[in-house]
């Protein structure tokens, strides 16, 4: 199966438009639409596989879970411009087996990561020289002549996203597949291993940031029992969990109450 000229453009499009916020509500739906999950989802309607493609997006949702960014440092590396060229050169591929797709995605999107790192910052810092010279002609009361900063961002964003998920989409596996494979074997493997490691530190980051007290981890270990020695599914995991927290939110004295009843006493 071969990736067409319409469905590279369309995945160029999609990743251009969520980069740019241009969506409607603009940075709460860019909040949204950029997470692993929905750009699978989104990657499998233009490729006509959405089962596979959100089967494989779940896992590197899992992965990203816990992604934040710490003084504009990122916990994890970004991905949320190769996987839009790496998930749909994989389920061009015809492989139907979900663990296969999510390896070869994300060692492709690790492999890249450098080059996004690369054009992102080097377009910060042609951004941070605009913002700059418009500074300098609101000084000089030429607003009139600043219509082509807001442009010119999107037009860097243009390149770094559009631009290249089209030509890699089109260029096809062989290539991409071709330099991911010059990496010495040594670091492919290390990648392996690491990429199989991911979901569970995505989970780690994200409790790190939620569990405040240590009977809390009861409620983890609940979950996991249910999961993987009862084998109950997540949609019945869920419903449980929303009744046990509101039965203690229900249960739970609040701060305020107990700090009037320290007045009282």
């Amino acid at each position: 199966m071969q990736i067409s000229v319409l469905q590279a453009l369309l995945l160029g499009l999609f990743a251009f438009l969520i980069g740019t916020s241009l969506f409607p509500l603009g940075w709460l739906s860019q909040n949204i639409m950029n997470k692993p999950l929905i750009t699978s989802a989104i990657i499998g309607l233009i490729m006509g596989d959405v089962k596979t493609a959100i089967l494989v997006g779940v896992p590197i949702q899992a992965v990203n879970i816990g992604q934040m960014a710490i003084g504009g440092v990122s916990t994890l590396p970004r991905i949320d411009t190769s996987l839009w060229f790496a998930l749909p050169i994989m389920l061009a591929t015809g492989n139907k087996d979900v663990e296969t797709l999510f390896t070869e995605t994300l060692a492709i999107c690790y492999a890249f990561v450098p080059v996004n790192d690369i054009l992102g910052t080097v377009g910060n810092m042609v951004k941070v020289a605009i913002l700059h010279k418009q500074d300098d002609m609101i000084e000089k009361g030429h607003i009139s002549d600043m219509w082509w900063f807001p442009i010119f961002g999107h037009i860097w964003t243009f390149v770094q996203n559009f631009v290249i998920v089209v030509i890699f989409c089109l260029v096809g596996s062989n290539v991409v597949m071709a330099i991911v494979n010059a990496i010495p074997p040594q670091v492919n493997k290390i990648m392996s291993t690491f990429t199989g490691l991911l979901p569970a530190i995505g989970f780690m980051v994200l409790m790190v940031t939620l569990i405040h007290s240590p009977l809390q981890w009861i409620y983890f270990l609940f979950g996991f029992i249910l999961a993987a020695g009862l084998g109950w599914s997540t949609v019945a995991i869920t419903i449980v969990g929303c009744v046990v927290g509101y039965l203690v939110f229900q249960f739970t004295p609040s701060k305020q109450a107990l700090a009037v009843e320290e007045d009282d006493d």
